[in-house]
């Protein structure tokens, strides 16, 4: 898939969203190049594959990179390659979100054994792959960090002689004499001869306040993680919840290869310039083919450790929590401000401009919204009872809680009435109609741009209220920009198109109530929908009774 970003448009989010950071003196990172490849300007040697084209990029890209050498501010390298200062800022937002720059490095910083030379392996895998999150403005910063914090080595001797093999030159290993630094990160390799201890180690670092990484690894899997911090995970008992027995002992050979994967996250954790699933979830490696799988690590309820409840602890953690834990956002101290970047690709643009038409149905155009009985002065009062259901109310609460404010949108911007997560329109809504005076009975779907209900039906399914609202998710069309997360959005939109709904009911004195619970197969059967691709998330009754 095509990730596509312009330069205006990231120029202009640089300036006022704080997760977007332009260095102030670029360089370009080591280990990557900018080159000529017929109309276009390639980036070699970055984290992914990057093309920039146009005419600015054949002509002016690469002059300006060879500007960034780090002693120049954005006025002294629009100066150098002769483009206005405001050119300069958006290409310098475009190569940064594209990995290509970095700030220069800081002025005495330092690192264990000394800083490394610019062009040492180490420098160059710190600066080419501190991209993956962006939480470093240069590779010196995650040098530091490296220097700053201790590792201390525990479990089975074979794993913590090739860890220190690994790690010796890359951060502070702790001998363990004297009190340990409050900040140092013990990793625990549990064998099935060396897990006896693990229990002790545990309760040290809980007592302490101290993160502990455990590294598992048998006959037939390595398992990386939990990361254990009681102020931002779960317990270690509820994070590995649900393993398997050890299955015999780590074949000899594969000490480097554990080893090696615990040397990556424990670089990853400490310098934040690498990938890694910590400390959220573990992941598991199966020896035999390498292929893995995340766990999510995820509070069982009643856990005296790491759960509100109280009472029995829950044999297993509920699926909606394990979803919860599997989606949720990192810990600030680890948020990826590479990750936010996605809101600017072009393809996630377009998304706030598509909208579900259903071109083959019948179209009623609703009457246009009459805002001003949305004045305070204009609200119903109660003691009159419920307003009667009428064409003109129904358009009202779907053009709000649903539809778009047709003045304010653009081309390049939809504005609409209500929050939606990314300004993508990830829920639809429907209406069950039961009320002849209204409509002709029936269901029907709701064209936020043309603010129109298409007929579905001419049969409303059995009911006691005159209109009711189903609200379902675009899984589709969310998750094309949110993956698996879009699941939950969709239901946090739900949430706020309820909520503006009920707000105009009320307003209006129509009555409103939201339905506690329904059957998706018999709503999915009246809409024409499948639950897989369009689940319902919210169902209310719009109305006094029929």
């Amino acid at each position: 898939m095509v990730a596509e970003m312009k330069a205006e448009q990231i120029g202009q989010a640089a300036r006022t969203d704080m997760q977007l950071v332009v260095p102030s003196r670029p360089v370009l990172r080591r280990g990557v190049r900018l080159r000529r490849a017929g109309d276009a300007v390639v980036l070699d040697g970055a984290d992914r594959a990057q093309v920039f084209s146009g005419a600015f990029a054949r002509e002016g890209l690469v002059p300006l990179a060879e500007a960034c050498d780090g002693s120049r501010d954005h006025a002294e390298i629009a100066q150098k390659a002769g483009f206005a200062e405001s050119t300069v800022y958006k290409c310098l937002a475009l190569l940064w979100s594209a990995g290509a720059i970095e700030e220069a490095p800081e002025a005495g910083a330092a690192g264990p054994g000394g800083l490394p030379a610019d062009d040492s392996p180490w420098a160059v895998f710190l600066s080419r792959l501190g991209n993956s999150t962006g939480a470093n403005p240069s590779w010196t910063r995650a040098v530091a960090r490296l220097a700053a914090r201790s590792v201390r080595l525990e479990g089975d001797d074979a794993l913590v002689s090739a860890a220190q093999r690994a790690l010796r030159e890359v951060c502070p290993l702790s001998d363990g004499a004297g009190p340990p630094p409050a900040d140092e990160l013990t990793v625990f390799f549990e064998t099935a001869a060396s897990a006896p201890p693990l229990a002790a180690t545990e309760e040290r670092c809980r007592r302490d306040g101290r993160p502990l990484l455990r590294m598992r690894a048998d006959a037939r899997t390595v398992i990386v993680g939990p990361y254990v911090d009681l102020s931002i995970t779960p317990c270690l008992d509820c994070g590995r919840h649900g393993e398997a027995e050890l299955s015999g002992e780590l074949p000899a050979p594969l000490s480097d290869l554990v080893a090696g994967l615990a040397a990556h996250h424990i670089t990853a954790l400490l310098a934040q310039a690498a990938i890694s699933h910590l400390p959220s979830d573990s992941t598991v490696v199966d020896l035999s083919t390498l292929s893995t799988a995340p766990r999510p690590s995820t509070v069982r309820p009643g856990c005296p450790r790491c759960s509100f409840t109280r009472g029995p602890v829950a044999p297993q953690a509920p699926a909606g929590a394990v979803y919860e834990a599997s989606v949720a956002m990192p810990p600030r101290a680890f948020l990826a401000p590479r990750d936010h970047q996605a809101h600017y690709y072009v393809a996630n643009q377009r998304l706030q401009s598509q909208f579900k038409d259903w071109p083959s149905r019948a179209h009623t155009t609703l009457p246009a919204p009459d805002l001003s009985v949305l004045a305070a002065s204009e609200r119903h009062d109660p003691s009159r009872g419920e307003a009667p259901l009428t064409l003109d109310a129904l358009g009202l609460v779907l053009k709000i809680a649903f539809g778009i404010k047709d003045e304010e949108t653009t081309p390049e911007r939809v504005k609409r009435w209500t929050a939606a997560s990314g300004n993508i329109g990830s829920t639809t809504a429907y209406v069950l109609l039961r009320d002849d005076r209204v409509l002709p009975a029936g269901v029907y779907a709701y064209a936020q741009e043309s603010h129109t209900l298409a007929a579905l039906s001419h049969q409303a399914p059995p009911g006691d209220a005159p209109c009711e609202l189903v609200i379902t998710g675009d899984l589709k069309k969310v998750m094309t920009k949110y993956g698996t997360f879009g699941f939950r959005l969709v239901f946090l939109d739900a949430g706020c198109n309820l909520a503006a709904a009920r707000e105009v009911a009320q307003q209006l004195g129509l009555g409103f109530a939201a339905r506690p619970d329904w059957d998706d197969s018999d709503l999915a059967q009246v809409l024409g929908t499948t639950p897989a691709d369009e689940p319902v998330a919210a169902v209310a009754r719009l109305g006094g009774r029929a």
